[in-house]
């Protein structure tokens, strides 16, 4: 990358970065209910135009470092990489921002720094890495975040499904269900409860019982699956108006 293809790319970045920092309420208005913003009196096919003339600015830009192909593939993956990290679109515009800097300024490095390796090409390539990484490890929307939620989820069901088996004194049959029943120390190894795993049964008895109750309470909104706590889903009132409506538990000794 030449000295002055550099500062055309600075100079058309800063004008890029202050159009947004501008237009960004509207901008954000009408990508998002172009309808409301109408109603609400702005002017969306000016705002649209002035997202087209960014892209276009941009894009022009972009072409003398990367070509038409990679820019595109610029203009895409840094805006996807950001989603993983937020769901605003103020930070995201930030962090996409930043994403596509850090890939212009770790490609072209990686371009000197390498005989015969094109600039354009390897920017891309590290946005792609920049990607892969936010695919993977992203606290909200990463997948190994997705698995781990699935697994936390997959492991209360089996949990609550063995609880309520013991306390019904019903055979587990399901291996999953019996695995997490034994490393939790519910459960011998010849599938005799322990009096922990009675005691537990009993109170997962119990909180189904007040699921049920709360259910009942339409004044109560609830979510689908019973595998909350109630205490975390309920005021201290209406936790006592549910327990109201239940039988004295008796401790399992």
């Amino acid at each position: 990358m030449l000295r002055a293809d550099a500062l055309v790319v600075a100079a058309g970045g800063l004008v890029t970065a202050v159009a947004i920092w501008l237009l960004r309420r509207p901008m954000t208005m009408v990508a998002f209910d172009a309808g409301h913003a109408r109603s609400l009196g702005l002017a969306t096919r000016a705002v649209d135009l002035a997202i087209m003339a960014l892209v276009l600015l941009v894009t022009v830009i972009g072409l003398r470092i990367v070509g038409l192909v990679l820019i595109v593939a610029l203009l895409i993956i840094p805006a996807v990489t950001a989603r993983f990290w937020t769901d605003r679109a103020g930070v995201m515009v930030w962090i996409a921002g930043a994403c596509g800097a850090l890939a212009g300024f770790v490609g072209a490095a990686l371009s000197a720094a390498v005989p015969d390796a094109p600039a354009g090409p390897v920017i891309v390539l590290v946005a792609a890495g920049l990607f892969t990484l936010s695919l993977l490890l992203a606290p909200a929307r990463g997948a190994l975040a997705s698995l781990w939620r699935a697994r936390v989820l997959s492991t209360r069901v089996h949990l609550r499904q063995g609880l309520l088996a013991l306390a019904r004194g019903e055979a587990i049959l399901d291996r999953q269900t019996l695995r997490v029943l034994k490393r939790s120390g519910l459960i011998r190894a010849d599938g005799v409860a322990t009096l922990a795993g009675l005691a537990e049964a009993q109170h997962a008895t119990r909180d189904a019982a007040r699921w049920a109750a709360a259910r009942a309470m339409p004044e109560l909104t609830l979510p689908a699956a019973a595998l909350w706590p109630l205490e975390t889903l309920l005021t201290p009132d209406q936790l006592a108006a549910v327990e109201a409506r239940l039988p004295p538990l008796t401790e399992v000794h």
